[in-house]
This record gives structure tokens, C-alpha cells and sequence, in this order.
């Protein structure tokens, strides 16, 4: 009854104070949170010799308790960034992990310049649903300083995957005092931006060796996930929000380096996006011809689909907002939207409940199941089945 009633007085807020894992009244059906109490937990893992990262933990929790909030610091923020961004939680700090089986794993790694918590909603609302989610805290916060972002965006290049791949390590090993919460053979990754970069070679589809980017790196500093690379282990699905990495420009993959993608694979994009860019999402998607691939594009959208929208108590600044708003979509719609979408992505890929085909896969008419009546709009959502890999002469 105490969960009920909570959930209740939350739904009823006003949108901008309403944590972010909650949605609107008008969000298609799969959206809305679980039905289990979340517990919340901030540790580090070791991401290479010398190095720690912070990891957020996020799990079923045994009983409700108080919810929590994020708080994040930037350095030397620009004008317009607040020098704290505070996101409300549902969320207990510390929770006792509820009893049961190992849960199925995701991997949730962020954009450039982001933090753990910056997809603090989508997290909760996973799980609520019963999923164990871990959040990287990569380690490239001065991207927002003009004068470390060049540096951070380089950092990012050569340890997305490989920062992946540690967590993922880490999370099954003793080092983790919830590691019996997780399942090490049922894990899917999700990555926005550089984190979708990276998600791309932890899932098979190895970084090119050549190109404007890619021939400013060293092949030593990240040999293990140039193509060919092999998927991490235990990784069975990956999930692309606006991924960087396509463009043609700072192109970083070849056609043979993402035909090693063998897994499922959900992307996500707006057709505007002009960080990642939208062609180059495409063909980044069109060329991972051996992934069974289901495609949602929000028409008119930019680039900032990952994440929390901005919260009640931060000034509204158009920095702010162009960092990490979206200039057509309401960004509680779009997030409910991705949040469905991700459930039944996960649930097909990870539960194996082959139901959920239906609510990803759009009707004859382009319809897809869960929306409320003239509420579909925007939304355009194809499957493509994998090719065969080429016989061998």
C-alpha cells in the first residue's frame, strides 16, 4: 500500500518535479515503472592500471523506503550550466536487494561529458521491471570546459568499450558485494552518444583502424576492441541511442567491422540529429547487416533523446536546455516513448518473452501497439532481419 500510495502522489506532480523515471498520463503502455521498490547503490571498479571509475548500481529492491535524489557538480561549467544539476529519485539509498534469482543485466554507459546519473530515469524504471543496472561514470566531465574538451572527447574515443568491458568484468566478479544480483550470461548493453560508440565494439562490431579519428589513436591503447573485436562476453543485446561514430566525416567503423555485430540490436535517433548526425546513424545501422535490427526514429529530434530531461530546480537556461533538452519533443513524452520501447526490447532479448515482438514491431498502417488513440504521432519504427553471413570460398 505505501508503494501505491507513493507512486501516486508522484505520478500526480507536475511534470518538471516528477523524478524523471516516472511518466506523463499520456505515455504508451509499457512505459510506466514496475511494480517492485528500487534500491540504489554508488560504488568504483577498477577500469585499468591506476584507474578507477565511479559505478551506479540500481536493483529490486525488498521494501520501499525514502526516496532519493542525484546530485552532479560540473567543473568550471559554461554560462548557463548551473554548477549543480539535482535529479529527484524513487530509488532508496542503500536498500536491501530483494530475494531471488539472478536478474537479467544491463549495462547503461553515457554521452560525452554526461555521468552516471544523467539517465538516472531510464535506470529506476528498468529496475522497477526487474532488471539489475549498472551506470558508468566515465571519467571525461571537462567536455563541458572548452579548454579540456578536446581531451576529453580523445580520452573517450580510446576508453568507451574498454571502460564496458571492465565494468562488465567487474560486476560478476567478488569484488562486486551484489554480484549474486547478476546474471553474467544475460547482459545487454546500452550506449547514447559516445556510450552507443563504444556499445558498438563491446558488441562485436570493432572500431576501424583507419580513418580521421581513428588514425590519430594509437591501435596499442585500444587493440582489444579494433575490428576484428569480439563481443563481451555474456552480452546478448545492445541498444543504440543516437550513437556517434557514422558521420562521414569522423567516420570510426567499416562495413566489415560492424558486420561482427551478431547480437540484436535496438537503435534509437531523431531524424535532426546533428551531434551523431542522422545519415550517419543510418548508415552505421544500415551497414550492421548481420544484427537483427529494430529502428525507432522520432521525427524532428535532435540529439538529446539520452538522458533526463532538466530538472524543476535548475535555472532554465537555453545552454541548459541545449545540452540536454530537445527542441520539439516533450522530453517527458520522448523518454516514456524510449522507456517502452526498451522494456520490450529487453523483455524479447533478455526474459525471452517472445510477446513482446508486438509492441516493437509497427502494424501494416505503421501503428504500433500501446498508444492511446490519435497519440502516435512522430514515430516511425521498421525491423530488418540479419543477412547470412557470406559462405566461406
Amino acid at each position: 500500500m505505501h508503494r501505491i500510495l507513493t507512486l501516486a502522489l508522484l505520478l500526480a506532480a507536475p511534470a518538471s518535479a516528477r523524478p524523471p523515471s516516472l511518466v506523463p498520463a499520456d505515455a504508451p503502455e509499457l512505459a510506466a515503472p514496475g511494480p517492485s521498490p528500487v534500491g540504489t547503490r554508488e560504488l568504483r571498479f577498477p577500469a585499468g592500471p591506476g584507474r578507477d571509475l565511479g559505478i551506479t548500481l540500481f536493483y529490486p529492491a525488498a521494501a520501499p523506503g525514502a526516496p532519493t535524489s542525484y546530485p552532479h557538480r560540473f567543473e568550471n561549467p559554461p554560462a548557463g550550466i548551473p554548477a549543480e544539476l539535482v535529479f529527484e529519485g524513487i530509488a532508496t539509498t542503500d536498500a536491501a536487494p530483494a530475494p531471488g534469482p539472478r536478474l537479467p543485466t544491463i549495462l547503461l554507459s553515457h554521452g560525452l561529458g554526461r555521468w552516471s546519473t544523467a539517465m538516472s530515469g531510464m535506470a529506476e524504471n528498468l529496475a522497477s521491471k526487474g532488471y539489475f543496472v549498472a551506470s558508468i561514470d566515465h571519467d571525461d566531465r571537462g567536455a563541458m570546459n572548452p579548454g579540456t574538451r578536446l581531451q576529453a572527447f580523445a580520452t573517450s574515443v580510446v576508453r568507451r568499450s574498454q571502460d564496458q568491458r571492465a565494468a562488465l568484468a567487474w560486476l560478476k566478479g567478488k569484488s562486486n558485494p551484489l554480484a549474486t544480483l547478476v546474471d553474467p550470461a544475460n547482459v545487454a548493453v546500452i550506449g547514447y552518444s559516445m556510450g552507443g560508440f563504444g556499445a558498438l565494439a563491446t558488441g562485436g562490431a570493432g572500431h576501424a583502424r583507419s580513418g580521421t579519428v581513428m588514425s590519430q589513436v594509437p591501435a596499442a591503447a585500444m587493440a582489444s576492441v579494433l575490428e576484428p573485436a569480439a563481443p563481451a562476453p555474456g552480452v546478448r543485446a545492445v541498444v543504440l541511442i543516437a550513437p556517434w561514430g557514422g558521420a562521414a566525416a569522423t567516420r570510426s567503423f567499416t562495413p566489415a567491422g560492424l558486420s561482427g555485430l551478431t547480437l540484436p540490436s535496438l537503435w534509437i535517433m531523431g531524424d535532426q540529429d546533428d551531434v551523431a548526425g542522422a545519415d550517419g546513424i543510418r548508415w552505421l545501422h544500415d551497414n550492421a547487416v548481420r544484427s537483427d535490427r529494430r529502428l525507432l526514429v522520432f521525427a524532428n529530434a535532435r540529439h538529446n533523446l539520452g538522458g533526463n530531461p532538466p530538472p524543476a530546480s535548475a535555472p532554465d537556461t537555453q545552454r541548459l536546455r541545449d545540452a540536454i533538452d530537445e527542441p520539439v519533443w516533450r522530453k517527458d513524452m520522448a523518454d516514456a516513448i524510449i522507456f517502452r520501447s526498451l522494456t520490450a526490447f529487453l523483455d524479447l532479448t533478455l526474459k525471452g518473452d517472445a510477446s513482446r515482438t508486438a509492441w516493437l514491431d509497427a502494424a501494416a498502417d505503421g501503428s504500433l501497439k500501446g498508444f492511446a488513440p490519435r497519440w502516435q504521432l512522430g514515430l516511425t519504427a521498421t525491423h530488418t532481419p540479419p543477412s547470412p553471413a557470406p559462405t566461406k570460398p
